[in-house]
């Protein structure tokens, strides 16, 4: 959690609501979870930048102090969502650079597919952020590329990409893997179309089959 630095809202409280009531008696734990999920949703639906504090805790039945008392702004917020995403992937993808290439191809889909499993909301916001999250952000996204470059290392290595390339390979998971996870997040085929689009993308054709 990052520590909170800004000033508290001065503005007047309007009086609880039900939900606010309902809310009063829940552990600080769950109120920063309330949070995350509402986050995590309004952002994903609105975008960041439309989605004010007011809205986020209207919805999620919480005070403006309870939302400071966390986070330091939406920001913050978003970071916070985004983290387990980062820290999950980066856990998975350094387990797999002393596998042989084209497993190791295999295993970077899995990763991305167990991270939209586990992280929907969150993975679908990676695609979306702007500079005032990525400040908070910035040291696990980029340690999440550098184990997936490693990754892509060993896949080059071993003549399977398409454009010979680790580094390029890992500009074009960045700009197409959550784009095609989300044009297919209404499919049951998801897993088997994800799988074989990206494979299409980044090896080489007669190396697929």
């Amino acid at each position: 959690m990052y520590v909170s630095s800004v000033k508290k809202a001065t503005d007047i409280s309007r009086p609880p609501n039900a939900v606010r009531r309902a809310n009063a008696t829940q552990r600080p734990g769950e109120n920063r979870d309330k949070l995350l999920e509402v986050g995590a949703r309004l952002f994903v639906e609105r975008g960041i930048a439309t989605v004010s504090v007011e809205q986020l805790v209207e919805k999620a039945g919480v005070s403006r102090a309870t939302f400071y008392g966390f986070f330091a702004n939406k920001y913050e917020l978003a970071a916070a969502i985004l983290l387990p995403v980062f820290d999950t992937g980066i856990t998975a993808l350094a387990r797999l650079d002393s596998l042989p290439p084209r497993k190791a191809a295999e295993e970077i889909i899995s990763v991305y597919l167990h991270l939209w499993k586990e992280h929907r909301d969150a993975l679908l916001l990676t695609g979306s952020f702007d500079g005032a999250v990525f400040t908070y952000i910035k040291l696990p996204h980029d340690a999440f590329n550098a184990e997936l470059k490693k990754v892509l290392q060993v896949i080059e290595s071993g003549g399977l990409l398409r454009n010979n390339s680790a580094s390029l390979t890992l500009e074009v998971l960045a700009k197409t893997a959550i784009p095609l996870l989300r044009i297919y997040k209404n499919r049951a085929e998801l897993e088997d179309f994800f799988r074989e689009s990206i494979l299409g993308l980044i090896i080489k054709d007669e190396l697929i089959a």
